[in-house]
């Protein structure tokens, strides 16, 4: 068997490897640049579950509000709520698989550029 046979064809196999890990992985992470005009919100809702750790990033250039939310029946719960802020970050490690959305809202008259980022990851 030639060698340098099989060394190239390991790094091709190890190559193709970490691209499909690396693809796999960009579908798990969204980013969003939006202006929120003056009294309105964006939303981005994902179904995640207990071995699942939503990581987000946030920066406005202005304050808006950011919360965690989801609905069970006619009632919203917020697992997490911060109000005018113009940067944020952190994780959210559900104790309960369901649908959850973050939501951010300007609440001032102006609108306000914002960018986000989130990851999907296993724990």
């Amino acid at each position: 068997m030639n060698v340098k046979a099989t060394f190239f064809g390991s790094i091709f196999a190890v190559a193709g490897a970490l691209i499909s890990v690396s693809l796999h992985a960009q579908e798990n992470v969204r980013v969003v640049t939006k202006t929120l005009i003056s009294s309105s919100a964006h939303k981005e809702c994902f179904s995640v579950n207990e071995r699942q750790v939503i990581r987000y990033w946030y920066r406005a250039d202005a304050l808006i509000d950011f919360n965690i939310q989801y609905v069970e029946g006619n009632k919203t719960n917020f697992e997490l709520k911060r109000d005018r802020q113009a940067l944020g970050s952190g994780s959210f490690a559900p104790k309960v698989a369901r649908d959850y959305c973050m939501v951010w809202t300007n609440a001032f008259n102006k609108p306000v550029l914002f960018r986000i980022e989130l990851a999907r990851l296993a724990r």
